[in-house]
């Protein structure tokens, strides 16, 4: 069952940890005006905090999705290549990524994780012919895709309320079930690697997310954020997220930046290896974006839709690091072009 594995007990101490906020979704579900406070403070200045659902209405059957969805990847991961192969993906939303298609962490590399996808569009309209993990896992993908997208609308909700937006400008009325979107559960593996050696491509590059909300359970170390910087210091640090049991990571994506007229932050974060950890590392991330139609400013100051950010932004991910640089793209207009 899933557990936090190389824990804050073996590694918190030698780690700098991101000081991120602890918000209730209990309390939010109840309305409670103060979290609902707390959370706006949170998507304005860090982008970045704990969604604690250890209690409150339905939550704790959240958790034993997850469990249920790391005990599915270790499995599934588990398989030699060309098994996995056998469902590489044709799109953005669905099926397998192997190793190295995107930039790396560090310059002139590729990535080092692998994933299977699942679409929110593709469980509810079907497919003719399924992949086998479909075919056999259905239900805890439907289960799974339908908890977390009502945890990450029950933030828009609360977003918009605190807000003061009227009805016309409701964040949550950008992600309407009824519409296509590409919201998508994206299982991750990044093998077990050796932190310290230099010529070998590790992690997940920087970026910012394409959609709206993320909501991620992870229960070992790596995943990074750029946070701002410390009394005394000049520069904005990056800083690990520690794992917590009963916590899911939210952080608020491009399109949500968008929407919200930058009312909103979008933080930069990335993956690298944990100094200490000796096991491979598992996340499940639920990716919460726009209807496809849906319009917003983008960070080169052009109108686009949704469905337009995410496809470019995906050719962005895989660009060598120097083409990288000369758009915003990557970091959603947080960075300066370099050219």
């Amino acid at each position: 069952m899933g557990s936090v594995q190389d824990g804050p007990s073996l590694l918190a101490a030698d780690l700098p940890i991101a000081p991120l906020r602890t918000i209730r979704y209990s309390a939010l579900q109840s309305g409670d005006p103060k979290e609902v406070g707390r959370l706006l403070e949170a998507c304005i200045h860090e982008g970045f905090f704990y969604l604690d659902v250890t209690d409150g209405e339905e939550n704790p059957a959240v958790l034993q999705k997850v469990d249920e969805m790391y005990d599915f990847m270790r499995e599934w991961f588990g398989q030699p290549d060309e098994v996995k192969q056998e469902v590489l993906s044709s799109n953005y939303t669905d099926g397998y990524k192997p190793t190295g298609i995107f930039a790396g962490v560090r310059e002139n590399t590729r990535d080092a994780y692998e994933t299977l996808k699942v679409s929110h569009m593709g469980i509810k309209k079907g497919a003719t012919n399924p992949p086998p993990y479909l075919q056999v896992r259905k239900g805890m993908f439907e289960s799974y895709l339908e908890a977390c997208n009502q945890i990450a609308l029950r933030l828009l909700i609360c977003l918009s309320s605190q807000l003061g937006l009227d009805k016309s400008e409701a964040l949550e009325n950008f992600h309407q079930d009824k519409e296509d979107s590409n919201s998508t559960l994206v299982l991750l593996k990044y093998p077990y690697q050796e932190p310290d050696l230099e010529s070998h491509q590790i992690g997940h590059n920087k970026h910012t997310d394409i959609g709206s909300i993320t909501v991620l359970f992870t229960d070992q170390w790596g995943l990074q954020v750029l946070s701002a910087a410390d009394q005394g210091q000049k520069e904005e640090q990056w800083k690990f997220v520690e794992p917590r049991r009963g916590c899911a990571v939210i952080n608020v994506g491009d399109s949500l930046r968008f929407l919200s007229q930058k009312k909103l932050r979008s933080c930069l974060h990335r993956v690298v290896p944990a100094k200490g950890q000796t096991v491979d590392r598992y996340t499940i991330a639920y990716f919460l974006r726009p209807s496809n139609s849906a319009t917003f400013v983008d960070s080169n100051g052009e109108l686009v839709t949704a469905t337009n950010w995410h496809d470019r932004k995906y050719e962005v991910f895989k660009a060598t690091h120097a083409d990288q640089r000369k758009d915003t793209i990557l970091t959603g207009g947080l960075e300066p072009i370099s050219i």
